[in-house]
C-alpha cells in the first residue's frame, strides 16, 4: 500500500501544480475527468477443471487528471476503481474425502473482485478540440493494478446448498513488489464534445485493458487451484471540468 500511497499523492500533487488560473488550453494547465463506466469481461478458464465461464457485470469509477502537453497530445493519469466479477462450473475438493475427476463439474463458483487501477496515458487527439466541436481521439498507456479483495460463494449444482460463502484469498499469478500487485495496458478510442470556450467537454470511450499476469483462484482451503486470464472492454461516459 505504501507505493499506492505514494502514486495517489503524487497525483495530487500534480493536481495542485497545474490547476492555476491562465489561458484556455495552455501547456501543462490541468483538468479533472470523472467517468463511469460498463464493464464487459472476457475470460479463458482452465478447460481439464471448469466449464461454462460467464462474466458477471462489472463497473468502474474513475479521476483522472488531464494535463495539456502539446497541441494534439495530452497526458493522462488518475485512480479508478474496478469491481467485476465472474463464475463457473467447476470441481470442489473438500479435505479429507477422495474425488473423481469425470468431467461432471458439480459446483458452480462465483468469485467478485475489487481492485484499485493506477492508470498512466496519452490521449492523442484526430484534430484540434481548440476549433472543432466534436473532437475523435486515441488513449493508450500502462498503469498498476491492485487487486485488495474478493468475495466467492460456491453452491452445489445437484442439492443447491451452498458449501462457501465469504471472502476469498485471490491473488495474482506472478506478484510485483507485493502481493495483489501488477500492471496492465490499456487502449482506447473515444469521441469529446468540447466547450471551446470553456476548454470543458463530455466524452464517451471505449477502451480495452489487458492484465499482464493471470490471476489465482485457490477456493476454499485450497480446494481449487486456478489460473484464470481476464481481459475487460470498458464503455465509458464521463466530463472534463
Amino acid at each position: 500500500m505504501k507505493l499506492f500511497k505514494f502514486i495517489v499523492v503524487l497525483i495530487f500533487f500534480t493536481t495542485t501544480v497545474f490547476a492555476q488560473d491562465g489561458e484556455f488550453y495552455r501547456r501543462g494547465k490541468m483538468k479533472s475527468r470523472i467517468s463511469f463506466s460498463g464493464i464487459k469481461s472476457f475470460y479463458t478458464n482452465h478447460p481439464q477443471h471448469t466449464t461454462n465461464t460467464k462474466a458477471l457485470f462489472g463497473f468502474d469509477f474513475a479521476y483522472k487528471a488531464e494535463i495539456f502537453a502539446l497541441r494534439k497530445t495530452n497526458i493522462i493519469l488518475g485512480l479508478d476503481y474496478f469491481n467485476y466479477g465472474l463464475k463457473f462450473q467447476g470441481y470442489y475438493e473438500k479435505q479429507g474425502f477422495t474425488y473423481l475427476y469425470d468431467k461432471t463439474f458439480a459446483y458452480t463458483h462465483e468469485i467478485r473482485i475489487q481492485e484499485l487501477h493506477l492508470p498512466i496515458a496519452l490521449k492523442v487527439a484526430f484534430n484540434s478540440e481548440k476549433e472543432n466541436v466534436y473532437t475523435p481521439y486515441f488513449i493508450g498507456g500502462i498503469g498498476a493494478r491492485y487487486l485488495f479483495t474478493s468475495y466467492t460463494v460456491i453452491a452445489n449444482d445437484s442439492t443447491g446448498i451452498t458449501v462457501y460463502d465469504a471472502k476469498d484469498n485471490i491473488d495474482y499469478e506472478n506478484q510485483r513488489l507485493m502481493k495483489g500487485l501488477n500492471a496492465f495496458y490499456h487502449m482506447g478510442l473515444g469521441l469529446q464534445r468540447n466547450f471551446k470556450n470553456f476548454d470543458r467537454a463530455i466524452f464517451f470511450e471505449i477502451s480495452f485493458q489487458r492484465g499482464i499476469s493471470r490471476f489465482h483462484y485457490d477456493g476454499n482451503a485450497g480446494s481449487n487451484d486456478l489460473n484464470i486470464r481476464g481481459n475487460h472492454l470498458l464503455f465509458s461516459l464521463g466530463f472534463r471540468i
